[in-house]
């Protein structure tokens, strides 16, 4: 070992579909910046150290949100997350319908 910090990967802008990310137990050493992950799974425990989210989108992911923790070196700042998109069609459809029966209720 030559003693010094490994190396940190930073991945900017990049955009993960269907992929799976599999972190638990392990240092990263990896921050991700400006990213987008649709339809991605993401596996984080107790155990995972180092790793950064700022900025990112989560669209139809397995989270609904991610936890800092300084003291394990996890990073989160400025990250949206989408509800799924079955979620937000099945609102989209009830509110069409109540829509709907509100201007034919009106009509009469």
């Amino acid at each position: 070992m030559s003693g010094e910090p490994p190396e940190e990967r930073v991945i900017w802008r990049k955009r993960f579909q269907g992929q799976h990310f599999d972190f638990r137990g392990k240092s990263i050493f990896t921050r991700f910046d400006d990213c987008e992950f649709v339809k991605c799974t993401l596996l984080i425990d107790y155990q995972t150290e180092q790793l950064a989210f700022t900025a990112c989108v989560f669209k139809d992911c397995n989270i609904d949100k991610l936890e800092q923790d300084e003291q394990r070196g996890l990073y989160v700042r400025d990250n949206f997350f989408d509800r799924p998109l079955e979620e937000r069609r099945a609102e989209f459809e009830k509110r069409l319908a109540e829509a709907l029966a509100a201007r034919k209720a009106k009509g009469k």
